[in-house]
């Protein structure tokens, strides 16, 4: 009987290996097939312009950071309560989530109440420019009036000076037809500095 089961053991073998390569060929198959859906998945994230190393994206509507691109997964950097952690991502999953690439955080759009108080800010802003300008030109009021008087004085003080001049004049010729040699020289002088301070 072991002689018998000894005999059969080579027939048995025969019979089992064929199908053991057939299920170690399929099962070999199918993994090498996953594996490369996934290399070509990765590959295809890779290579897509709009997704690089380093770009800001929304990942399932949280901001996150693209850290590596790999041929099976996908690396994310995300800050949240926990800290700053990597979120590792099979690349053949990257396709059925929600994933945005953030272009410009700078862009919002204003509320009713933002644009209120924006228009608010110009008005002061104007306001306060009008009230300068018309403070300004209240000083050129004050400056125009203060040259006005100023010229006046001139013109009176041109007068007096003018006035002075004919008194001396009517004085010197006086001294001329009436007075001494040296009263005569005297006025002679002072005419003479008159004449000079004046010009």
């Amino acid at each position: 009987m072991d002689q018998e089961l000894l005999n059969k053991i080579p027939e048995l073998t025969d019979l089992i290996l064929p199908w053991l390569g057939i299920m170690l060929s399929v099962v070999m198959f199918m993994w090498f097939k996953d594996y490369a859906l996934q290399i070509s998945k990765g590959l295809k994230f890779k290579l897509d312009p709009h997704f690089q190393e380093g770009d800001e994206v929304w990942l399932e509507d949280e901001p996150a950071v693209i850290v590596k691109i790999g041929l099976s997964s996908t690396v994310f950097g995300i800050v949240n309560g926990r800290g700053y952690i990597w979120r590792f991502v099979p690349n053949e999953s990257i396709f059925e989530m929600k994933l945005e690439k953030m272009v410009s955080d700078k862009i919002h759009y204003d509320s009713e109440a933002e644009q209120g108080r924006r228009l608010k800010e110009l008005l002061s802003i104007d306001e306060n420019q009008d009230e300068k300008i018309a403070q300004n030109k209240m000083r050129d009021v004050e400056q125009d009036v203060e040259l006005e008087k100023n010229l006046i004085r001139d013109q009176q003080h041109d007068k007096l000076l003018e006035e002075h001049s004919k008194a001396i004049a009517k004085i010197s010729s006086l001294v001329k037809t009436h007075g001494s040699p040296e009263l005569r020289d005297a006025t002679q002088e002072l005419m003479e500095d008159l004449t000079n301070n004046k010009a």
